[in-house]
């Protein structure tokens, strides 16, 4: 009678993360800080860049953009934008080393736009395109959502409703979370950030203060300096998403005491506490002084953008560093190779299509003849189908998933393992089931 090997699977499970259904595509958090796979400290430093507005893929001021040698670029989205830009979008950051975080800003001050963000993201046409780069992925869930009304109860709830939905979607990088408030209400974060990284299976999330702190708006330098040593206390995963000189109108002419940021300690206290930083942001706002440089280039980097990006000793160019890991362009595992075993008997092909709706076929090819068992896993490492191919001949032959269990209901969507084995060999591959 056919067995399958309970000794690989056990190594299987631990490869994907299963205790805990603790899987980590790529970069992952631990403690107050994000890592890449091997344990590799990833602090980041970067600029946010308006693609939705003006060139969707990014380019060319992602080039520009990587003359400072940043580590990550927040791409500002919206709702609107397509899967292909989208696409397009991520693939052109990864492709210069850096970390794309991707951002929705459809509920910028309007709570109730935050389930559309959710289901633009779990969209069955969005989705596929968060999959294909989780390795190197961080999703800022939806961009300052929420007025200064929204508290932390409410707060709590709804981003405890868009964690487990996008989880349950199969989407398992770090989720970057916004505070409310337009982005200001530190509190709210430091009240609720505890609990929703418990609330996360994955526990992979970011928190994103956005400092547009000036006095007129009832804040001074103290508080940036105190609030994020509060933060390191408590351990709380803090970046600050964004920052610029001032605050004010489209059409605030003249930086005051009033309404100036204290930008150079919002840096300062960055680098001496290990925290990330993102300046909003590199150009096109509808008033200059948001700018850091006038039309896009790094040849045009003026005032507070060229201290943020190049002179100041805490500037993007002095302190940021890329990954190995993105620069390397692969991820593997940590594994020892002596533990996995080499396949030799056979050759799976990547599952068509993938993610999948109705169904989805694997090809496999054996080099000799052997016993054939098509074994499906969901996301906690539970073994949801179970297929007896038999005895088959060498040569090519195909395998279909219709998406049921053993008893032949039918599986929710998210993501599953189909594990093949012939004779002695085992092969994995993930596959996305979109209902």
């Amino acid at each position: 009678m056919f067995k399958w090997n309970s000794s690989f699977l056990i190594l299987f499970l631990f490869i994907f993360g299963f205790s805990h259904a603790q899987e980590y595509p790529g970069f992952r958090v631990k403690g107050r800080h994000l890592y890449a796979p091997e344990d590799e400290l990833v602090i980041l430093r970067g600029v946010a860049n308006p693609n939705i507005w003006y060139q969707k893929s990014g380019l060319p001021h992602y080039n520009e953009i990587d003359d400072i040698n940043a580590n990550v670029i927040r791409i500002v989205w919206e709702i609107s934008g397509s899967a292909n830009d989208l696409d397009s979008a991520i693939t052109n950051c990864i492709a210069l080393d850096m970390i794309p975080m991707i951002e929705c800003h459809d509920a910028t001050g309007n709570w109730s736009m935050l389930d559309n963000v959710v289901d633009y993201w779990t969209s069955e046409a969005i989705l596929p395109i968060l999959i294909k780069h989780e390795a190197y992925l961080l999703l800022n869930i939806a961009n300052e959502a929420g007025d200064g009304n929204i508290r932390a109860t409410a707060f709590n709830a709804g981003y405890e409703a868009a964690i487990q939905q996008i989880r349950n979607a199969g989407v398992h990088v770090p989720l970057v979370i916004d505070a409310p408030d337009w982005g200001k209400n530190i509190n709210v974060l430091q009240a609720t950030g505890p609990g929703l990284i418990e609330f996360d299976p994955d526990h992979n999330l970011i928190f994103s203060i956005h400092m547009w702190w000036p006095k007129m708006y009832g804040y001074d330098e103290q508080d940036i300096i105190d609030e994020i040593a509060e933060s390191v206390e408590m351990e709380l995963p803090l970046i600050v998403g964004e920052f610029s000189q001032m605050h004010g109108q489209c059409n605030t002419d003249v930086i005051t005491d009033n309404n100036s940021i204290a930008y150079l300690t919002i840096i300062e206290q960055c680098q001496l506490n290990q925290m990330g930083y993102i300046a909003w942001s590199w150009f096109g706002n509808c008033n200059p002084f948001w700018d850091m440089c006038s039309d896009g280039t790094y040849a045009t980097l003026y005032d507070w953008g060229l201290e943020v990006a190049v002179t100041d000793p805490n500037s993007i160019q002095n302190t940021s560093v890329r990954p190995d890991y993105i620069l390397n362009g692969n991820w593997e595992t940590s594994i020892p190779e002596s533990t996995v075993s080499i396949p030799a008997e056979f050759e799976m092909a990547q599952a068509f299509p993938n993610p999948f709706n109705a169904s989805t076929e694997i090809q496999y090819t054996l080099s000799k003849s052997a016993d054939v068992q098509f074994l499906i896993f969901d996301i906690q490492g539970r073994l949801v189908q179970s297929l007896n191919q038999g005895r088959q001949s060498e040569g090519r032959h195909l395998i279909r998933w219709s998406g049921h269990d053993h008893s032949g209901a039918v599986v929710p969507s998210g993501a599953y393992f189909c594990m093949i084995q012939s004779g002695h060999e085992q092969q994995v591959q993930k596959l996305m089931l979109m209902k």
